[in-house]
C-alpha cells in the first residue's frame, strides 16, 4: 500500500500515487494501521471506500474481491475489439481466483460466464497474458490485447 503510492518504482504507481492517492502520514507506522485496522480477515482485502480518496481512517475497509469489483473506477482500460474484457479485468480475474473466488461469482461480476472466467484461469484464453509477469501495463504496451481471444 505505501509502496504504489510513494515509490513512483512501484509497477502500480500510476493507479495509486501516480493519480494522486496517498497514505495518511499516521500509517506509514504499521503498528498504527493495525490499531487501526486490525489483522486481515480470512479471505478479505483492503479496499478504498472511495476510489478517489486516500487510504486513511474512515475510508478503508476489508472487503471480499467481489465486494472490490463492484467498487472500482469506470475506467477499464482498453478492450479488444471483440471481447468484453480489458486486460486488467482479466489480471483481476486471475487474480481473484488465485485467491479462492469461486468461478461463479467472478463471472458475475464481469458479466461473463463461468466458462469462460475457467478458460482464463487456466489460461486458455488470453495466452498472451499467463507469462506477463509485468503487469498489464505492459502486456498493454507489447499489444497482448490484440492476440485472437475467446470470445469473452
Amino acid at each position: 500500500m505505501v509502496s504504489r503510492c510513494t515509490n513512483p518504482s512501484s509497477a502500480d504507481w500510476t493507479r495509486y500515487g501516480g493519480r494522486g492517492i496517498t497514505v495518511c502520514r499516521r500509517w506509514h507506522r504499521f503498528e498504527n494501521f493495525f490499531a487501526d485496522m486490525g489483522s486481515c480477515p480470512d479471505r478479505l482485502t483492503l479496499d478504498r471506500i472511495n476510489n478517489e480518496g486516500d487510504y486513511e481512517p474512515g475510508n478503508c475497509r476489508w472487503a471480499t474481491w467481489e465486494q472490490q469489483m463492484l467498487n472500482r473506477r469506470s475506467n477499464r482500460g482498453e478492450r479488444h475489439p471483440n471481447a468484453k474484457l480489458t486486460v486488467d479485468d482479466v489480471f483481476t480475474i486471475r487474480r481473484m481466483a488465485h485467491y479462492g473466488a469461486t468461478y461463479r461469482s467472478i463471472a458475475s461480476v464481469f458479466g461473463v460466464s463461468h466458462a469462460n472466467v475457467g478458460y482464463i484461469v487456466r489460461g486458455e484464453a488470453w495466452q498472451p497474458l499467463v507469462v506477463d509477469a509485468d503487469g498489464p501495463e505492459a502486456a498493454r504496451q507489447r499489444g497482448a490485447c490484440d492476440a485472437p481471444q475467446l470470445e469473452a
